[in-house]
């Protein structure tokens, strides 16, 4: 499988706690379905997935806490598997198109066209 993903390891700051919305989370990585079919981001440790049809690209956000990077990202037949460092539910979020949206079980990009 041929995908291109860029995983961010910069800290995002120790226990931020404040409050924030998901339209202002960081971005901890970019992922695009460079393939002729769908490809799926699996994000744990609350089981979500995100499905990318043929050239999609998202950027994954996450919460800002010191425990999200670095990102384990782990190529798999049909996707990428994806684990936050220590942080045990990131509110993963991806922004396509402008759209910030909740990651969710499953989340398909193709609805939000």
């Amino acid at each position: 499988m041929s995908a291109y993903g860029e995983a961010f390891s910069h800290s995002l700051g120790q226990n931020q706690t404040f409050a924030m919305t998901p339209e202002n989370y960081p971005v901890v990585g970019r992922f695009k379905n460079e393939t002729a079919v769908a490809m799926t981001l699996y994000l744990e440790m609350v089981p979500e997935e995100v499905i990318l049809e043929p050239g999609d690209e998202v950027e994954l956000l996450a919460q800002p806490t010191g425990n999200v990077l670095p990102l384990d990202v782990a190529p798999l037949e049909d996707g990428l598997h994806i684990h936050a460092h220590k942080e045990w539910d990131p509110d993963w979020h991806v922004r396509f198109r402008g759209r910030v949206i909740k990651a969710g079980n499953p989340t398909r990009l193709s609805d939000y066209r």
